[in-house]
């Protein structure tokens, strides 16, 4: 058979038709929805510390010189009230040791005994001091040991001494060597400002100077004394006790040296 044209077109435009009709057409691919994207956990800040101030540093030896200071201060303080009417150059002088607790020589008698204040402290002119206790059953003697030789025991060297007997208070400056007096060059001297009293505190202040020496006892200048054979002119310093009979003991505090070299 022969087809006309016209057939041929009428196809066509019935499927143009057939794909215009709703519901025939595929329908096309929803876009998802976007889910909700949940916000960023905060991250919590770091609690602030308090930063304290830098501990410093103790510095023992600034410490140690501050203290030195202030014990000079102190010991020049004494000085001006005891020598400032004096012709003694004590404001040319620095503070050499001072005793940091009491030191107690203890005897059974008849006995003596030395103690020794600083093995490595040796001058030849100085101002000694100390406040000294004495208490004893007996006769009882307490002093100081300068310019000694090495061995206070038994070295050569001058000693201050003052004694407690009833009734008769008396002090001296003798030398002595291999634990013997030799001399004296101030003498046995008595003196009404030593307290005699059992358990009484005696000061002493010893001036010594080249070939002269002056005596406070209890703020009561005792003289000026001499040695001009200079037989010890420098050495080491100590504490001295001597008891003739039942206990004794010689107490030091407040003690120091003042060197004046």
């Amino acid at each position: 058979m022969k087809h006309h044209p016209y057939t041929a077109l009428l196809v066509l435009m019935i499927a143009a038709l057939a794909c215009a009709v709703p519901g025939t057409a595929p329908e096309p691919t929803a876009t998802p929805v976007p889910s909700n994207t949940p916000a960023p956990t905060a991250t919590p800040l770091p609690t602030a510390t308090a930063t304290l101030p830098p501990t410093s540093t103790p510095d023992a030896a600034a410490t140690a010189a501050v203290m030195a200071t202030q014990s000079a201060a102190d010991v020049l303080d004494e000085l001006d009230n005891l020598l400032s009417d004096s012709d003694i150059p004590y404001k040319d002088g620095q503070l050499a040791w001072r005793q940091n607790s009491p030191l107690a020589i203890k005897m059974r008698g008849p006995s003596q005994n030395f103690l020794d204040i600083d093995e490595t402290l040796s001058a030849g002119n100085f101002i000694l001091k100390s406040d000294v206790t004495w208490e004893a059953t007996g006769i009882l003697i307490c002093g100081a040991v300068f310019r000694s030789e090495p061995n206070i025991e038994k070295g050569k060297q001058y000693q201050f001494v003052y004694l407690r007997l009833s009734g008769l208070p008396v002090w001296a400056i003798e030398l002595h060597e291999f634990g013997y007096s030799k001399n004296s060059p101030t003498g046995t001297k008595a003196s009404n400002a030593l307290n005699l009293k059992n358990g009484a505190t005696n000061q002493f202040v010893l001036v010594v100077q080249d070939d002269n020496f002056t005596v406070y006892l209890n703020g009561v200048r005792q003289g000026r004394y001499f040695d001009y054979s200079k037989q010890r002119e420098s050495g080491y310093f100590g504490f001295y006790g001597w008891q003739d009979s039942g206990d004794g003991v010689c107490e030091y505090e407040n003690s120091w040296i003042w060197s004046l070299d």
